[in-house]
């Protein structure tokens, strides 16, 4: 065969592989464009995913995705009308029941095969009932939580902790890892399991470093000194790695993680109720930011705010 015949046919079989394989790539479907979901989402169609978002906080995210080429429709059943693949990062239970389970939901437009992967951290029973209520449609549903900052977000970095059949974690690992390493935790609300139990370390950890360090403050150490040195001794973690950072968190009123922390200490805590597991530590953490949540300015006017873990996000929701 001459070369340039053959290279001709290698050419075209090319083009047709790279046909096949945009035929084959999921459809990619979004909610939840939020401080670290909306790098996420960046992150997923700057690798070529084709992708329709809808509105659930704030219009702005959706116009920044609607700039690198995301499509935008009108609900979450139209989002799952048009995609193979929903990927859902809101708040928490409730606004994700919103999502998926409510009217207009991404469960309203799902036909069979279609693939939820639930990226907030949840409550594993949660995650449990949308698999199964998932499943009598032939939906896979996938929790996976992550773990990291929005800076980790935008850069890929993110920990993703995989709940849900192992194969249909596999079949979707290629869109995952465009957003940082995944890693396989076992059945539908494992994840969750993972990353609760994480977050109940950080925060009892986070509650501990500023205890010491200001105890050290208080007896005349050097802030900068201490810090230092304790970055090279027992006394080292990520907290102390990224003090001023962690610092910056402690003003007032405060931020939108001590909502977060409340919410995710309230569910890991339930879970300990449950299963009979004393949490002394966690439940003193729990007190810490929840008498934060108590600080925030309420809205004149407004009643009396529901201090339930559904209850802490949507004030977070309604002050932004």
């Amino acid at each position: 065969m001459r070369p340039r015949l053959k290279r001709q046919l290698k050419d075209r079989g090319g083009i047709e592989r790279v046909a096949e394989v945009r035929r084959t790539t999921p459809r990619i479907g979004f909610i939840g464009l939020g401080e670290v979901g909306l790098p996420m989402a960046k992150r997923v169609i700057s690798h070529g995913y084709s992708m329709a978002v809808c509105s659930h906080v704030s219009r702005e995210p959706v116009e920044e995705m609607k700039k690198l080429g995301a499509r935008e429709v009108a609900s979450p059943s139209a989002v799952a009308e048009i995609s193979d693949v929903v990927i859902t990062a809101v708040r928490d239970d409730s606004q994700s029941a919103e999502v998926i389970l409510g009217p207009k939901s991404i469960m309203e437009g799902a036909r069979q095969g279609l693939g939820i992967i639930m990226m907030s951290a949840l409550s594993p029973q949660f995650c449990r009932e949308v698999g199964r209520l998932a499943e009598a449609k032939g939906v896979g549903v996938l929790d996976a939580p992550v773990t990291g900052t929005k800076l980790k977000a935008a850069t890929g970095e993110l920990g993703i902790m995989v709940g849900g059949d192992r194969r249909l974690a596999e079949e979707y690992r290629p869109i995952l890892e465009t957003m940082g390493k995944v890693i396989y935790c076992g059945e539908l609300g494992m994840g969750q399991i993972v990353k609760l139990a994480s977050n109940m370390a950080l925060m009892i950890n986070v509650q501990a470093a500023f205890e010491a360090i200001s105890w050290g403050i208080r007896n005349g150490a050097d802030e900068e000194l201490l810090v230092e040195l304790m970055k090279l001794g027992t006394g080292n973690s990520w907290v102390v790695q990224n003090w001023e950072f962690v610092k910056s968190m402690n003003v007032e009123p405060p931020p939108a993680t001590f909502y977060l922390a409340a919410k995710d200490l309230d569910y890991a805590l339930r879970i300990a109720h449950e299963i009979g597991q004393p949490c002394p530590l966690a439940a003193l953490c729990a007190e810490r930011y929840i008498a934060g949540v108590l600080k925030l300015p309420e809205r004149p006017g407004s009643p009396e705010p529901d201090r339930s873990s559904s209850g802490i996000a949507r004030q977070l929701q309604t002050r932004r």
